[in-house]
């Protein structure tokens, strides 16, 4: 009876490492299939004159050569006057036909309904997929669960495609290999950042995230499958096993993701950046890349429980990485501060000098 036992097992093991195949195969021909043809189907994407996703010559080097040997004050010197362009200006008139307000928040129930389409149908469609890469990842990839990212990658790009946009990446030439760890640093306004993150950078990586994002049903789940990392931000013992956790994930060869200013945006402006995920970077000896999330907020603003419209222009820009080591915290932090800040549009630059925290 035991070799029965272990006989069956052994073939329910087969099977399911042989359905966790077939699965992901099936996934990845769906996921070159939306990256081949959802920029020419949606073809809502434009250029950005002037960005090249090169070094920008006024600030980036410039601030960091500039700041060698200054101060542990960190100021972003060469910030640009911001615009006075407001949000509410510049979206589509359809977008305030059905617009109400519950308690403090606006809502689009029409607009939200392919929000919610697009993000809880699609998880629920691929949750399989996740359970089967996520034991086989247990079986093979314990440490980086490329198997998962692949599904939450195309999670996420099945998000986009449900609420109609299509991003624009710029400076893809600056992306590091695709095998090597590296730390991610964006701008935070909007609480589609993630999707738009994962479904146009073509990486694999994680992120440190809210307990709370976590603990949502069927998202939370898969994002805890693919190793992502939870914080309690007023928990000092949480905040202080994030850094553990992350420096860790970073050093298994993970790319990490983390929103630098702590929380979203309350107007889209950039805020000043805190040092933790810089110390975090140095710790494990990896590279950091900038990353501008651009126009991106007036679509679904701190304000608001869903999209107020269907996303338009959005563009997100790498700019060169930057290895820290031999640098202080303060220069790095400068040189991805700026590149980051300089990348965004006026309306969403900071408009003071920020101090570090």
């Amino acid at each position: 009876q035991d070799q029965r036992m272990r006989m069956q097992g052994g073939e329910f093991a087969l099977k399911t490492a042989l359905a966790a195949v077939f699965m992901l195969q099936g996934a990845q021909a769906f996921n070159a299939f939306i990256s081949a043809h959802s920029r020419s189907v949606l073809n809502m994407r434009i250029d950005t004159p002037g960005f090249t996703g090169r070094i920008l010559p006024s600030s980036p080097a410039a601030t960091m050569n500039r700041q060698r040997g200054a101060s542990s004050q960190r100021r972003c010197c060469a910030l640009r006057m911001a615009s006075t362009v407001t949000d509410s200006d510049t979206l589509p008139s359809y977008s305030k036909l059905a617009k109400i307000t519950i308690g403090k928040k606006e809502v689009n129930p029409i607009i939200g309904l392919f929000f919610l389409l697009g993000s809880f149908l699609w998880a629920v469609v691929l949750l399989p997929a996740v359970i089967a890469g996520y034991m086989w990842s247990l079986a093979f990839d314990r440490l980086r669960r490329r198997a998962v990212d692949f599904c939450v990658g195309l999670w996420a790009k099945g998000a986009l495609v449900s609420l109609l946009y299509w991003p624009k990446l710029v400076g893809k030439e600056n992306l590091p290999p695709p095998q090597e760890g590296v730390m991610y640093i964006p701008n935070h306004c909007s609480y589609l950042d993630i999707f738009t993150l994962s479904g146009v950078i073509p990486r694999k990586f994680k992120y440190v995230s809210k307990q709370e994002i976590l603990a949502i049903p069927i998202i939370g789940w898969a994002m805890q499958m693919a190793g992502h990392i939870g914080i309690k931000r007023m928990d000092r013992r949480s905040q202080l096993q994030t850094f553990k956790e992350t420096v860790e994930s970073l050093s298994n060869g993970n790319s990490i993701v983390t929103f630098a200013e702590g929380t979203r945006s309350p107007d889209g402006r950039l805020r000043a950046f805190k040092k933790g995920p810089i110390k975090m970077a140095i710790k494990a000896g990896v590279r950091i890349v900038p990353v501008s999330i651009c126009n991106l907020y007036r679509w679904m603003p701190n304000s608001a429980a869903t999209p107020l419209a269907f996303p338009r222009n959005v563009e997100v820009k790498i700019h060169p990485p930057i290895d820290p080591a031999g640098r202080s915290e303060e220069e790095v932090l400068d040189y991805v501060y700026s590149c980051v800040n300089e990348g965004l549009p006026s309306f969403q630059q900071a408009v003071a000098l920020p101090q570090a925290t």
